[in-house]
Order: structure tokens, then sequence, then C-alpha cells
């Protein structure tokens, strides 16, 4: 199986779509041995911050010396992005090797009218790659929910680590942010420790507290308060944590949140055994770079590519460019998905845009340009929809002079378009 073929029949078992449940993965890891068992985990749920947690705990094991899996998901430019050992893809013949081993055992189920998905296929070519190569820790990010989610199949794991909750995926998790909580806390099982970040919701905290003293679990909720913030700009910010100092390379007060979620899971591991010194955390966390997470892609213009999707994420990026870039002129390229909080998103960024370019992202569930054009002039008076995300890109960057400021938004399908037109065309 060559590298295209291996990509071409993953993406293939989209047509099955997201199916909540263990039947498929179940049968689908039973037969490839259960490579799952056996490894340790770190596992990640919750609504905005699980690439960060999850790439910071896995840099800092890595400094530390430990052989470190992490799995995320989506990818914004390489689908390897999503299955990484020590900070590196997965290589394109072993990603070839296993696919072939897993479509073998597919192709089987599918037969019996239980077909695996395209995120439970992709689950267990990262359960296989991991065990094959003998991971110390695998920090192991929640595809949706957490409860139902393919990932969930794995045994207690070292930690349990809940991010910031807010509404995404209702029609999947629940109309209310408690019904949502109770999805997230699926991840806590008994006897282990569960951290979480700090919560809006007094309610959605109190149901991750319920959950963990039901399954016999220590809660750890993470304190922002215990880092110090020396200084940031629009590449990041320095910060201070017991005497320690570093540089996070993430923008926001949301990150030293989400930094201080990771410090948590870190101090979890030393006191299971882990050796983890200053060294490695100060390493790891200045190592941390996340695609398209208010990413600098150029200076002169000033281009940041983001894909938050839903109201909190906007929000973020939205207090990101009033901090940072109030002085510049912004060009918006925008483009949503269908089933995102489409209006929330466009009342925090819409009105900060001297101009916005719609496009309509790579994906079937996108808004179409001219959709989102039309709301969008309800916040801006220079709106123009271009269907082609390169061409919107393109004609954005035409426009904006070198003091200005290019922001491109909204979705990470989006996101990664531009990510990739960008490496071509500028280098």
């Amino acid at each position: 199986m060559l590298y295209e073929d291996a990509i071409n029949y993953i993406e293939s078992r989209a047509v099955f779509g997201s199916k909540p449940g263990f039947q498929r993965i179940n049968a689908l890891l039973l037969t490839l041995d259960h490579p799952e068992k056996g490894l340790k985990y770190v596992h990640v749920a919750g609504t905005n911050g699980k690439g960060s947690v999850c790439t910071t705990t896995a840099n800092i094991l890595t400094a530390a010396g430990y052989k470190t899996g992490l799995f995320t998901s989506p990818f914004v430019s390489d689908f390897r992005e999503r299955i990484m050992l020590d900070g590196k893809f997965i290589e394109k013949d072993a990603l070839c090797r296993i696919t072939e081993q897993v479509k073998a055992v597919v192709d089987k189920l599918d037969a019996e009218d239980n077909s695996p998905t395209e995120f439970e296929v992709i689950t267990a070519i990262a359960f296989l790659y991991y065990k094959e190569e003998n991971c110390d820790v695998v920090v192991l990010e929640v595809g949706l929910g957490g409860l139902l989610d393919s990932t969930n199949v794995i045994d207690t794991p070292l930690v349990s680590a809940i991010v910031s909750l807010s509404f995404d995926h209702m029609g999947v998790l629940g109309n209310t942010i408690e019904e949502i909580a109770a999805q997230k806390a699926g991840i806590i099982k008994e006897g282990g420790t569960t951290v979480s970040a700090p919560q809006s919701s007094t309610s959605a905290l109190a149901v991750l507290r319920d959950t963990a003293k039901e399954k016999h679990n220590k809660f750890i909720l993470a304190d922002s308060s215990v880092i110090s913030k020396i200084s940031e700009d629009i590449t990041g910010q320095v910060v201070s944590y017991k005497d320690i100092e570093m540089k996070l390379p993430l923008i926001g007060p949301h990150q030293l949140d989400n930094l201080s979620v990771t410090l948590c899971i870190i101090e979890s591991l030393k006191k299971q055994g882990y050796q983890i010194t200053d060294s490695a955390i100060i390493s790891g966390v200045e190592r941390t770079r996340i695609p398209a997470r208010v990413e600098v892609l150029q200076k002169e213009p000033l281009i940041i590519l983001d894909g938050g999707h839903n109201e909190d994420g906007a929000h973020a990026l939205a207090k990101t460019l009033k901090e940072y870039v109030s002085d510049k002129d912004k060009t918006l390229v925008i483009g949503v998905m269908e089933d995102k909080e489409v209006d929330a998103v466009l009342e925090h960024l819409a009105p900060l845009a001297k101009r916005i370019v719609t496009t309509t992202p790579s994906n079937p569930r996108a808004m179409k340009a001219e959709t989102l054009a039309e709301k969008s002039r309800a916040f801006c008076s220079d709106v123009t929809p271009c269907d082609d995300t390169c061409k919107a890109f393109d004609l954005a960057r035409s426009l904006v002079s070198d003091k200005d400021a290019l922001i491109v938004c909204g979705s990470l399908y989006l996101a990664g378009d531009v990510r990739l037109h960008m490496i071509e065309t500028i280098g």
C-alpha cells in the first residue's frame, strides 16, 4: 500500500459518519489482539484547549526521556499530525503497513455489516503503532465527547484530564452544559486521578466532581493563579511557575488555564513515580507549537491563522486581537461550518474588521461564502464572498498593506487550506 493509498482508504471511511459507541471499535481491536492494552495513558477531553494541553504534556514527557505517543485530531496540514511519537510524525511506511493490517480486519467487519468509522480506523492504527513502538506513555485526545468516544476503550489512565467546557456538538452531546459535562466526564474511570481546568460553569464543575467521587478518583482543580505572567506579545508569553521561568509560545489568558492543567498532570505523574525535572518542564513548554492556534505565519504584513470554530474560540481570538493588534487595520478571511455557532462567532470577530472576505472551506458541512457574507454584513460594510479558499486568501492579501493585519479564522479546514497554500506560494 502506497502512502496516498493509505490516506485515501482512511478518508473513504468518512462515508460511515460519526457513530458513538463501542461495538465496532471493540470488534476491530479484538481481532487485532487488543493493542490498546498494556499501554499507559493520559486521556484528555473537553471543548477548548485539548490540543495545547495534549501537546505540551507530550513535549514535557519526551523532554524527560519518556517515549511518548501523541494522538490528536483533527490535523491542519498533514494527516500524520494526528499520530506522533516523540514530537515527530508517524513515518509514512509505518502508516502504510499498519493501515494495510487494519484494512484486512475492517474488510471482514464490513462484510458482517459492522463497519468501523473513519475515526475508529485511525484510533486502531494509533493503538497498533504505539504498542509496536512500546511507548512509555500515550497522550490521548478524545475525538468527540468522551463517554462513547472510541478512545474510551482504554483501562483506567494515569490521569484523566478535562479542559474548558462549553457548547459544541450539541446534537450529539446534549443541549445543556450539564449534559455536555456528563459526556466529557465519561472518561473518568474507577480508581484514577482526574484533573479539571477552571470551569466557567459551576454546574458543569459539579458534574465533574460528582463523577470523580463516584469513581473513587482523586480530583484536582487546576488553578492558573500559580502561574505568573512576566511579559507577553503576539508570539507568546514569558511565565514563571514555582521559581522556574519559561516562554510559552501560546498567547491569551486561556492558555494559562491550559498550562495549569498540563502542570497538574505533570505533578500527578511525578507523584506516581515519573521522573520529570524542571528543565524538562521548561523544554517541553518552550517547544510547544500548535498549528492554527493564533499562529503567526508572517510579520509584515502580520498574518495570523486561527482555527477556533466555536463561540469560545472566537471570543479568545477577539480578545487577542484587541490586546495585541489594536493598532492595525484588520482584514478577515473567514469560513465556517454550518453546524457551528456562526452568529456568535461573527458577533465576536466581524466588528473588529475593516473588511471581510468570506469563503467556503473544503468540507461538505461548510457554509457557503455568499450566505456567510450576508450574515457578516450586519457587522461590517466591506464584505466580499469568494468560494475558493486560496483565491479568497490571495484577494485579501492583495488588499492588505505591510503595516496591517490579515486574520484567517473560523475553521480548521480553512486554516489547513491556507497554511498549505502559503507554504506552496510564499514558503
